[in-house]
């Protein structure tokens, strides 16, 4: 089927706590190909550090 690519700006996410938590889920769900949803699509992040 189809991946659908979604942009997700992560702000402050460079401390300890974001790059051990959010980053690191993040990346993982990305490096998987993504979320796989009931139609057989998938979502893809795009992830955007700022700040």
């Amino acid at each position: 089927m189809a991946d659908h690519r979604i942009g997700v700006i992560i702000n402050g996410a460079t401390g300890r706590m974001g790059t051990t938590q959010h980053m690191a889920n993040l990346l993982a769900i990305a490096a998987e190909g993504g979320l796989p949803l009931r139609n057989g699509d998938r979502l893809v992040p795009d992830l955007m550090l700022v700040g």
